[in-house]
């Protein structure tokens, strides 16, 4: 009989180390057994999740605790580069194929030799949708909190670079050019405390009341993010800019990506082309599995990865079996799992929909479920 964890004490977790193989990464993750569970852990229903960025297995112990409480096994590792984790520096082993085959041995190594749960958020969101891509037969079901399935490249996408992809087709990661940066790392970890302190401090999020939807999407564009950390180096320098007080969530969190500092994960965002000359090479199918029962859950106001995402033809046209379920969660943003107003519908939600296909009583639809939470 094992304890559930306490989500306000990381250490109460059960933590563990794997090395994955033929990458040879070592993998800190959590490995939390079912509550109450009497048989054989490896036929515990198992839940695999994986975190984005600037996140961390630990951006789930609500949903940890909550899983473990209904009876599953959940394994979330710390993705590469982040906290305990090993820390590459070639971003080409950051790459969605590359990901998926440690996820796969992660799995392995935990003796689990069947199919799972898949839950993912941010680029863990995309990790868990290519994981399954790429290992079908290793899938019972997926849900993605507010990242939507993307369909792998084909033999004829152009490689094109990161600025005019993101000038041409994606304006909302404009963003995501600042953290592909050479000066990122260096100036991120400068002021590391007040990067994460919007995302990681529930007193800091509590002073700023609900989300507003244009301060959420006019923080993504291109060169806005870049300017803010720039002017609060110059702020601090200056010493008008004091660290955030004492804090659990925060601390920890500050305390994990000092291991090594930020820049290892910021090899996601390096990515891009390399997954697209990889899709390519794979020639992944057009269509996402059509067994695998899929949930997309997106916040309303996620200015980065707004529904709108999940909802556009060329997404729909993935799912011809009927086999893709979006939930709009109303009035929450891209941190959801952890913010006080919304975490635990999103909990309840999530949980609820894998119990539903754990149970047989999921099934397809003739075409995408749209619903608001």
């Amino acid at each position: 009989m094992s304890a559930n964890p306490d989500p306000n004490d990381p250490a109460s977790f059960n933590h563990r180390f794997v090395l994955t193989r033929p990458s040879g990464h070592r993998y800190h993750l959590i490995d939390q057994p079912p509550l109450h569970w009497r048989g054989d852990i490896s036929e515990a229903p198992t839940v695999l999740m994986c975190h984005g960025f600037p996140d961390l297995w630990y951006g789930y112990r609500y949903q940890i605790h909550a899983f473990a409480a209904r009876g599953w096994r959940v394994i979330v590792p710390s993705m590469l580069g982040y906290g305990d984790t090993s820390k590459p520096s070639d971003p080409a082993v950051y790459s969605y194929r590359s990901v998926a085959y440690d996820l796969d041995q992660i799995l392995v190594e935990c003796g689990v030799p069947g199919k799972v749960v898949v839950v993912g958020h941010d680029w863990g969101g995309m990790a868990a949708w290519r994981f399954v891509d790429y290992f079908p037969h290793r899938a019972i079901c997926i849900a993605c909190v507010c990242t939507p399935y993307q369909p792998p490249a084909r033999p004829s996408t152009p490689l094109i670079k990161d600025e005019d992809f993101v000038r041409k087709y994606a304006p909302q990661f404009g963003y995501q050019l600042y953290f592909a940066a050479p000066e990122a790392e260096e100036e991120l970890n400068e002021v590391l405390d007040l990067f994460l302190q919007p995302m990681h401090s529930p007193n800091f999020r509590r002073s700023k009341g609900q989300p507003e939807e244009g301060k959420m999407i006019n923080w993504v564009k291109e060169g806005r993010l870049k300017s803010s950390i720039q002017k609060q180096i110059a702020a601090r320098r200056d010493g008008k800019l004091p660290h955030p007080p004492p804090e659990q969530e925060l601390d920890y969190y500050l305390s994990q990506y000092r291991i090594g500092g930020i820049g290892p994960a910021l090899n996601w965002y390096k990515t891009r082309n390399i997954n697209v000359q990889e899709e390519k090479e794979a020639n992944l199918p057009i269509h996402f599995p059509a067994h695998v029962p899929a949930l997309h859950l997106p916040a309303s106001l996620d200015g980065a990865l707004p529904p709108s995402m999940g909802l556009a033809p060329g997404v729909l046209r993935a799912f011809p079996a009927g086999n893709l379920e979006v939930k709009i969660l109303e009035g929450g943003d891209h941190w959801c799992l952890q913010d006080e107003g919304t975490r635990d519908k999103v909990t309840q939600t999530l949980g609820d929909w894998i119990e539903r296909v754990l149970s047989g009583k999921w099934k397809p639809t003739d075409g995408t479920t749209t619903s608001k939470l």
